[in-house]
C-alpha cells in the first residue's frame, strides 16, 4: 500500500516526533522512508547570501545524515534529500518527483488568530497533496512521548499500536476513497474499523433548546436515512471487511468526530478533506483541518481527486 513515504523535517523535536509512526508504517508495508529537510536562509544583506545557502545546506545534510543513521539501525531503506526553498513547494514537489505514496508529517496544532498569522506548513501540504497526508499535532505528541518513555525501548521509536481506526465520512466520493485506505490500513494492522456518519441535528440548527417533537422525529429519520445509506456504503466498499463497524450521530461534524475518538480510544482516524482554498476555506473551514488540530490521536488526510 505505502511504498514510500516522504517525511519533512526542520530540525525540532517536534518534527521529529512523527518518526514513531514512520517507522512502524514502514516496517508494516516494507516501505521506503524519505527524509527531507527544506533550508531557506533569511540573511541580513551584510552577510553574503551565497555563503549563507551553503552553509544550510551544509547543516541541514549533517542533520539528515544522523536521522539516516538512527533509522538504518532499526533496519529500514532510507534516503534523505535537502532542498533550498519554501517549505511547502518544496515538500509537493519533492513528494510528486519521488513518487511518494504518503507523507508524514507533525503539527503545531495552532488555532485562532495564531494560526491564521502564522499559518501551518502541514494544513497548506493537506490542502494540495496529491498523497494522503498523516498528521500529528503537537499536544498529543507530548502526550504520547511521555507515555513512550515508560517502556524499555527509545521513545523516538516507540510507536503505539494500531488497535482501532475511525473514518468519518460524508457520502462524498472524496471519503468513499477514505474508507478504502481505511479498510485497507485495518486489515493490514489487524485493526476494528468504525466508519461514522454526522448528520447535523435540526435542533442546533435552528438554536432551539426546547423540545420541539416535530425536530425530533425529523433527527430520527434522518438517522435512520444515514444508518442505511452507510450500510449500504460499507457493504459495497469494504466487502473484503466483514469485521467493520459503523455509527450515526447528530451534530456538529468536527465536534461529534473528535467525540467519538476521544469516547472510543481511537488510535488513528483516517478521512478525505475537499482541500478547500482562499475565501470558501475562509468562510466554510474544513472539518479535516479542525479535527487535525484537536484530534488525540494521528489523522490520515486524503484529498478530493483533482
Amino acid at each position: 500500500m505505502f511504498a514510500r513515504i516522504l517525511v519533512p523535517l526542520d530540525g525540532s523535536p517536534l518534527a521529529e516526533a512523527i518518526l514513531p509512526e514512520v517507522v512502524d508504517l514502514a516496517r508494516l508495508h516494507g516501505a521506503e522512508v524519505l527524509l527531507l529537510r527544506v533550508a531557506l536562509v533569511h540573511a541580513l544583506p551584510s552577510v553574503d547570501q551565497t555563503e549563507a545557502q551553503v552553509r544550510a545546506v551544509e547543516e541541514a545534510e549533517g542533520y539528515l545524515a544522523e536521522i539516516e543513521r538512527r533509522l538504518a539501525a532499526q533496519g529500514l531503506p532510507v534516503r534523505g534529500a535537502v532542498r533550498y526553498g519554501r517549505a511547502v513547494e518544496e515538500i509537493l514537489d519533492h513528494a510528486q518527483w519521488q513518487r511518494a505514496d504518503l507523507i508524514a508529517m507533525s503539527t503545531h496544532g495552532r488555532s485562532g488568530i495564531q494560526r491564521f498569522m502564522l499559518g501551518s506548513v502541514a494544513e497548506a501540504v493537506v490542502r494540495a497533496a496529491p498523497v494522503p497526508v498523516l498528521l500529528l499535532r503537537g499536544r498529543t505528541l507530548a502526550v504520547r512521548q511521555e507515555a513512550a518513555e515508560a517502556r524499555p525501548c527509545p521513545a523516538e521509536l516507540a510507536a503505539p499500536a494500531i488497535h482501532h481506526i475511525l473514518c468519518p465520512v460524508d457520502f462524498s466520493e472524496c471519503s468513499d476513497r477514505a474508507m478504502e485506505y481505511a479498510g485497507a490500513l485495518a486489515q493490514r494492522f489487524g485493526a476494528d474499523l468504525t466508519v461514522l456518519h454526522v448528520v447535523y441535528d435540526p435542533l442546533d440548527v435552528t438554536g432551539s433548546h426546547i423540545p420541539h417533537p416535530p425536530l425530533e422525529q425529523l433527527r430520527e429519520e434522518m438517522v435512520r436515512e444515514a444508518e442505511h445509506t452507510l450500510h449500504d456504503r460499507v457493504d459495497r466498499t469494504l466487502h473484503f471487511l466483514p469485521r467493520a463497524k459503523i455509527a450515526v450521530v447528530a451534530g456538529s461534524p468536527f465536534r461529534q468526530i473528535i467525540h467519538y475518538a476521544r469516547e472510543h480510544h481511537m488510535d488513528l482516524i483516517v478521512m478525505g478533506t475537499q482541500g478547500l482554498r482562499g475565501l470558501d476555506r475562509l468562510i466554510m473551514g474544513s472539518t479535516a483541518e479542525r479535527v487535525v488540530r484537536t484530534a488525540p490521536c494521528p489523522v490520515v488526510s486524503i484529498r478530493a481527486a483533482a
